[in-house]
C-alpha cells in the first residue's frame, strides 16, 4: 500500500512539474521588406515579386528545443507535418526569431527560404494562384504556450469574391485580411472561407 501511494505521489509530482514548465508565448510580426531593405532593394524585391516577412516569439524559452512544423492544406483537408520534425534547433535567449521569404517561379509554384538558428531551409512548392500569395499572420484568440504547437504563419492565395456593381459590370478580386482578422487556427479556414490551398507553419517546443 505504502509502495502505491508513493508511486501515485510521484505521478502526481511529474504531472505537476510538467505544467510548471509550461510557458506563455508572444508572437510578433516585422514587415522585412519595410524595415530591412533600401530603396534599391525593396524596388528590385517589388520587381521580382519577392515577399518577406519575420515572425519573433518571445516567452522563457531561452534552451528549449524547437521544431518548424509546415502544413499543407488541399482540397480543403491539412495534411502530416511535411518537414517530419527535422528542422529543428535550440533557442538561443528569450526569443526566436524566424524570416520567412517567397519568389514565383511558375503560376502555380514558388520558392520558400526560411531562416532560423536551425539554419537555412529553402522549399519548392506548388500552389494555385502563386503570384497573389503572400505570407499572413496567424492571430489566435487564445493564449499560447510551450505546452502546444503554435501556429505562426500562412501562405496563401487568400478567398477569392466576385461581386456585381451597378452598372452590370463585375469586381473580382481575393480577400486577405478577413482570414487573417478571424483569429482562428489556419487549419480551420476551409470551413469559414472558400480556400482549398495553402501552407501554414507551426513552432513546437519540446
Amino acid at each position: 500500500m505504502k509502495k502505491r501511494l508513493l508511486c501515485l505521489a510521484m505521478l502526481f509530482a511529474t504531472t505537476l512539474a510538467g505544467r510548471v514548465t509550461a510557458q506563455n508565448v508572444e508572437v510578433k510580426y516585422q514587415d522585412l521588406v519595410a524595415t530591412e531593405s533600401s530603396e534599391l532593394v525593396k524596388a528590385v524585391m517589388d520587381m521580382q515579386g519577392v515577399k518577406a516577412l519575420g515572425v519573433t516569439l518571445c516567452g522563457d524559452i531561452d534552451g528549449k528545443r524547437f521544431s518548424i512544423r509546415c502544413h499543407r492544406v488541399v482540397n480543403g483537408e491539412a495534411q502530416e507535418d511535411s518537414f517530419r520534425g527535422f528542422y529543428s534547433g535550440k533557442v538561443n535567449g528569450d526569443s526566436l526569431n524566424i524570416k520567412f521569404y517567397s519568389i514565383v517561379t511558375a503560376p502555380d509554384s514558388v520558392k520558400l527560404r526560411i531562416e532560423s538558428s536551425a539554419g537555412v531551409f529553402n522549399m519548392p512548392i506548388q500552389i494555385k494562384n502563386s503570384a497573389e500569395a503572400l505570407f499572413m499572420e496567424t492571430f489566435l484568440n487564445e493564449k499560447l504556450s510551450t505546452d502546444n504547437p503554435i501556429p505562426i504563419i500562412s501562405f496563401n492565395a487568400g478567398e477569392a469574391f466576385s461581386t456585381e456593381l451597378p452598372n452590370g459590370m463585375k469586381l473580382e478580386g481575393r480577400h486577405y485580411c478577413p482570414i487573417r482578422d478571424e483569429h482562428i487556427h489556419p487549419c480551420k479556414w476551409p470551413k469559414k472561407f472558400k480556400m482549398d490551398d495553402y501552407i501554414y507553419f507551426e513552432v513546437k517546443f519540446d
